[in-house]
């Protein structure tokens, strides 16, 4: 009687663990996919050569001679204890889409103003 009990406790706990990598995996898949597309879209991911690397392309509606803005978000003030941080979002410049790489990315020239890493380009959609 007390071994069925292990057994039974022992496949319980296996049926959980397998459920939840499966869980886990696919959140992770969904969460990517989240984080490329809400997160990660319009980041300015490198400069070389004046030459802006974007994480934005096709799949966001990108096209070569858009005009994009470029913004700078930062931090601003004290940590209030209940709302977290507080954030500034300031136009730095705007550039222009060069060459579309592929369906996530895209190359591009600044128009005015400037871009550093990590600024973030919008698509007017």
């Amino acid at each position: 009687m007390e071994q069925k009990k292990i057994r039974a406790t022992g496949a319980a706990v296996a049926a959980a663990l397998i459920t939840a990598v499966f869980i886990m995996g696919s959140t992770s898949y969904g969460m990517g996919r989240f984080y490329h597309k809400h997160i990660m879209r319009g980041q300015v991911l490198a400069i070389e050569d004046n030459e802006i690397y974007l994480c934005i392309g096709t799949k966001d509606g990108a096209q070569v001679d858009q005009k994009l803005d470029v913004y700078r978000i930062t931090e601003v003030g004290a940590k209030p204890q209940a709302g977290g941080p507080s954030f500034k979002r300031a136009k730095i410049g705007t550039i222009k889409i060069t060459k579309i790489v592929d369906e996530h990315f895209a190359k591009a020239v600044i128009v005015s103003g400037n871009a550093q890493k990590y600024d973030v380009a919008e698509l007017e959609l």
